[in-house]
């Protein structure tokens, strides 16, 4: 069992202690997926989800014939996931979910108090360098917030150190400071996916 952490210096965190349930998204690009996978072992109490899994059942996906039906793919294969592909996953196996885009810090600030999951989707999606495309995004998972300061995440691109300079990095958390979460968050439209 992982002990606790200190969270003494967070102003605001989940209770639900996500971080146990933290996969690392290896060398792909299954961060959505492996969030997906985080979040819904949280809600749930028990590791059911691996995020590799989930990625390869996305992967699979095929348009229904039938009216009425998602006619969007819920992600493109091996490259990136969609919102309303990890809500819809989340839904077909019974976790209520929703997505919505231009969150504001007081949502998320609501939602940690709450204790409800929140995915956001950060990046720089127009980047260029050297006259070639370098966009990139980034789905984490909010676990804390000191207003001012910056968002502690649960954070499927963290590796679980095994020798730490601290209990964060040895359980796949990592620090942003505030002004740049908020550029790379506000260039993804503040779009974020709360997990009930």
């Amino acid at each position: 069992m992982v002990e606790a952490p200190d969270l003494t210096s967070l102003q605001f965190h989940l209770a639900t202690p996500v971080y146990r349930y933290h996969q690392h998204q290896g060398e792909t690009n299954d961060c959505g997926p492996t969030c997906l996978a985080m979040a819904a072992n949280a809600r749930l109490g028990e590791a059911r989800f691996l995020g590799a899994a989930v990625a390869q059942e996305m992967n699979r996906w095929r348009p229904s014939a039938r009216p009425k039906l998602q006619m969007t793919p819920p992600r493109i294969r091996r490259w990136a996931t969609f919102p309303w592909g990890i809500v819809q996953y989340l839904r077909d196996h019974g976790i209520a979910a929703r997505w919505a885009v231009g969150g504001t810090l007081e949502r998320l600030r609501r939602n940690l108090l709450d204790d409800r999951i929140t995915l956001v989707i950060i990046g720089e999606p127009l980047r260029w360098r050297k006259g070639r495309y370098d966009g990139w995004s980034h789905f984490k998972i909010v676990f804390g917030y000191t207003p001012g300061e910056g968002l502690l995440f649960v954070d499927p691109a963290q590796t679980r150190l095994p020798d730490p300079p601290t209990f964060w990095k040895q359980n796949g958390l990592s620090w942003q400071d505030e002004a740049s979460f908020l550029r790379q968050w506000r260039q993804m439209g503040r779009l974020y996916i709360e997990v009930d």
